[in-house]
C-alpha cells in the first residue's frame, strides 16, 4: 500500500467508487460544529448507498446535537441510495454504540468485503468511539482501513475540559500484561492536563514518555501552551517528552514502533490518546501490529467555553492508502 505523508486538504469529497455508489459513509453527530463540515462538502456526484450516523448523546449539548444530526440528515438524505442510520448511544457505553452498528451490519454491509467503498468521518467521534469503530471495521471484520476524513479546529491555546470522571481501559484494547515487568507509559499531551496527568497518577510508570504535537502551521503559541499547561506532569521524575506530527497516523504508529522497542522485553507499554484524533488512528495502526499494548483513557467531568466556541478548520483526507482513489479535489 502506498501512502503519502501528508493529508490532504479537500474542499470536495468525491466517491471512491468510479463505476457507481460508495458502499457506507459514516460520521457522527456531536455539538461541535465542525462535525457538519465533511458532510458540506460532498461533490455533487457523491452517491453512496447506505450512511451510518452516530448520536452520542450529552444532555448538557443535545440542542446543538439535535441541530446538527438535522443537518447531517438533510444532506444525506439526497446522496444516500438505500438508506440512512441513526444510531444513538451514550458518551461513556461504547460498547453498546458499536453493538448497535453489528445488529445492523448485514442490512447495510458493503457488497465486495474483499474491496469495500467506505468513507469514515471521525471529526465528531470521541476517541474511545473512534477506537472501537476501527477495531470493528479493521480488527474484526478485516476490511483494512477505510477513507478516513477529519475536519480540525480553530482556537486559542486555552484549557479544554475541567476535573476528570472516570479513568478506564477502552474495551478491546486491554493488552497483554506481564507481572515481571514494570511499566511504560506513553501519554499523547495536549490541552487537557488534568486527564493526563490523572493516568499518570493511577498507573505510578516507571517512566513516562510525553509526546507533545508538533503545531500546525509552525504556530508555537500551541506548543508553548501545551508544555505549560502540562507542566506539573512533566516536571516529574523520570518523564521526557517528544515532539510529535498532528495529522500523519504513520508518523505516529513509527514514534510509538521506536519507543516499543526500546523497551517490548523490559516493561509493559500503556498509552493514553490526550492528542488529535489522527494521532488516535495511528495509535491503532500501531496496536494492530502489537495487541499486547494498554490503550487507557480518562473522561472529562465537563467542557469549557473555549471547548465549545472553538470552530471549524480544514478538513483533511489521512494519508493512509493510495489517495489517488476516488475523486478529490485538494486545495494546497
Amino acid at each position: 500500500m502506498r501512502t503519502a505523508d501528508e493529508p490532504i486538504v479537500v474542499e470536495s469529497l468525491g466517491r471512491l467508487n468510479e463505476y457507481g455508489a460508495d458502499d457506507l459513509l459514516i460520521c457522527c453527530a456531536s455539538f461541535e460544529d465542525r462535525s457538519i463540515s465533511a458532510v458540506e462538502r460532498l461533490s455533487g456526484n457523491f452517491r453512496v448507498r447506505y450512511s451510518i450516523i452516530f448520536v452520542i448523546e450529552e444532555s448538557r449539548y443535545q440542542p446543538a446535537i439535535d441541530a446538527n444530526l438535522l443537518k447531517i440528515q438533510s444532506v444525506l438524505s439526497r446522496k444516500t441510495s438505500e438508506g440512512v442510520f441513526v444510531i444513538r448511544c451514550q458518551r461513556e457505553d461504547p460498547v453498546e454504540g458499536i453493538n448497535q452498528l453489528k445488529a445492523i451490519w448485514k442490512r447495510c454491509r458493503p457488497k465486495d468485503i474483499e474491496e469495500p467503498f467506505i468513507t469514515l468521518d471521525i471529526s465528531g467521534f470521541s476517541k474511545v468511539y473512534l477506537l472501537g469503530l476501527l477495531h470493528y471495521l479493521v480488527a474484526e471484520l478485516n476490511m483494512g482501513l477505510p477513507r478516513i476524513i477529519h475536519t480540525t479546529q480553530t482556537y486559542a491555546p486555552s484549557r479544554l475540559t475541567q476535573g476528570v470522571h472516570q479513568i478506564t481501559t477502552i474495551a478491546n484494547f486491554f493488552g497483554s500484561f506481564s507481572i515481571e515487568k514494570e511499566t511504560v507509559l506513553v501519554l499523547f499531551l495536549g490541552f487537557e492536563a488534568e486527564r493526563s496527568l490523572s493516568v499518570w497518577k493511577q498507573f505510578n510508570p516507571v517512566r513516562t514518555i510525553c509526546l507533545i504535537t508538533t503545531p500546525r502551521d509552525g504556530n508555537d503559541e500551541y506548543l508553548r501552551y501545551a508544555e505549560k499547561n502540562n507542566e506539573v506532569l512533566l516536571a516529574q521524575p523520570n518523564v521526557e517528552i517528544r515532539q510529535v506530527a498532528a495529522d500523519s497516523p504513520y508518523h505516529i504508529r513509527n514514534t510509538l514502533e521506536s519507543i516499543y522497542e526500546e523497551f517490548k522485553t523490559t516493561a509493559n507499554m500503556i498509552i493514553g490518546p490526550f492528542g488529535t484524533k489522527p494521532q488516535t488512528v495511528g495509535i491503532f495502526v500501531f496496536w494492530l501490529e502489537h495487541p499486547r499494548v494498554q490503550v487507557v483513557y480518562s473522561f472529562p467531568s465537563e467542557y469549557t467555553k473555549s471547548y465549545l466556541n472553538r470552530k471549524p478548520g480544514r478538513t483533511i483526507m489521512l494519508p493512509l492508502s493510495n489517495v489517488t482513489r476516488g475523486t478529490i479535489e485538494p486545495r494546497f
